[in-house]
């Protein structure tokens, strides 16, 4: 039998076992559009993981430099300290970056009429994180700007202090916070001070952070309670530059013992997991989804009986119904298949942006796009169902003898 023909006897046999092939199809077309929705939903949370990973600790591979612990138990480094350190990081070829973090500064909002403080948090009481650092911060973390720049060199050297803010202290500023005058209360003076790039993203339980210079906060003696050291460095050179970087410490920034942190691989970790995980629950999912299409198709071969044994007279061989069977096992559940991931594709579009933008990945700020690997691997699962639902009763229809059809 051509292929041509074994095609138009499967299509016919569909359009006879109308009740059979709509209880397959609802059934391949929900198992399809669950594992669809289960692996892109593990997706964005793997993308999620990552990248709220680099916001607040860094990009593979980050390591971490912690000086002795001053009187109150933190890190700290001195100017002179910072400063040789970054010479001698240009023999590495790295990019690096201080951290002076307070959250002792007090701000308020210059205004025609007058100033207005700035509160952070409440949930934090109402402290505001202030972040000393270098303008190679941003290639170390992962920052997204809503409006406005990040910081530059230049700004190192400029009298009035460049600010970079979170969401939470933007929306304190009013409808336009870029260019927002702002004045910082250092020892004997406030200091004026100048937004000029707002952070994206943030919920409700971020802290409000306010980057600047690292310099500007050394200048204005702004009370710098906790220092460390960031390095971006190639993930094979992770291990040297950390031995080095001890060796360095103790022989010419005069620190001592030094803590090096390498911060990367947590999430590699957790994002292998749950790839594991969605593995397990696909493949679960997929056996226990193919019982009904598989007892459906077995209960059809069998009333079917005569209908073959007809067909073996005619001189249809064994294989002419073994691939006629599979191919209507096959096109039933590629249909279920197209209708699961065209379901899952018309309710991603508001659930992917809630849960990017309201939902427990909106600290991420992710694009909520289809993931149309998700789809091509749900495809994948509807032909495994075919073949898996097709296999065993075409297996029985190929043996099915002309003597038994005629007696049956």
């Amino acid at each position: 039998m051509p292929i041509w023909g074994m095609v138009l006897s499967a299509l016919a046999e569909i359009r006879t076992s109308k009740v059979r092939v709509t209880l397959s199809l609802l059934c391949v077309s929900a198992l399809v559009a669950v594992v669809t929705l289960a692996i892109a939903l593990g997706g964005l949370a793997q993308q999620s993981l990552v990248q709220v990973f680099e916001q607040q600790v860094g990009r593979p591979v980050t390591l971490t430099m912690e000086g002795p612990p001053s009187t109150q138990g933190m890190s700290m480094m001195s100017d002179g300290v910072i400063t040789r350190i970054e010479s001698d990081l240009r023999r590495y070829r790295v990019v690096g970056s201080p951290l002076g973090t307070t959250q002792q500064i007090s701000y308020r909002q210059v205004l025609p009429g007058g100033t207005r403080p700035i509160k952070g948090s409440e949930d934090q009481g109402g402290q505001l994180n202030t972040i000393g650092a270098d303008p190679e911060l941003d290639r170390i973390r992962r920052f997204q700007l809503a409006s406005g720049r990040w910081l530059a060199p230049v700004d190192s050297q400029r009298f009035e202090p460049q600010l970079v803010v979170s969401k939470k202290f933007a929306d304190q500023l009013g409808p336009d916070p870029f260019g927002a005058v702002i004045e910082i209360a250092a020892p004997r003076k406030w200091v004026r001070a100048r937004v000029v790039g707002v952070l994206s993203g943030g919920t409700p339980w971020s802290p409000t952070e306010i980057f600047m210079p690292y310099r500007a906060m050394v200048r204005w003696q702004l009370g710098v309670e906790s220092t460390s050291y960031v390095v971006r460095v190639p993930k094979g050179q992770a291990d040297a530059v950390k031995d080095q970087l001890k060796l360095d410490a103790a022989r010419s920034w005069g620190l001592g013992s030094v803590m090096i942190h390498r911060d990367e691989g947590d999430t590699g970790f957790i994002s292998g997991t749950m790839g594991k995980v969605l593995v397990g629950s696909a493949v679960f999912l997929l056996i226990l989804g193919s019982l009904p299409v598989l007892v459906l198709g077995l209960m059809a071969v069998r009333q079917r009986r005569s209908e073959l044994g007809v067909q073996r007279c005619f001189g249809a061989t064994g294989s002419d119904l073994f691939l006629t069977v599979l191919l209507e096992a096959l096109i039933v559940s590629c249909a279920g298949g197209l209708l699961g991931i065209g379901s899952v594709y018309a309710i991603s579009g508001p659930l992917f942006d809630v849960l990017s933008h309201r939902g427990p990945f909106a600290e991420a700020e992710l694009s909520a796009t289809f993931p149309w690997r998700a789809a091509l691997l749900g495809m994948g699962v509807a032909v495994c169902v075919g073949l898996f639902t097709g296999l065993i009763p075409a297996l029985r229809a190929m043996r099915r003898s002309v003597i038994q059809a005629i007696r049956s």
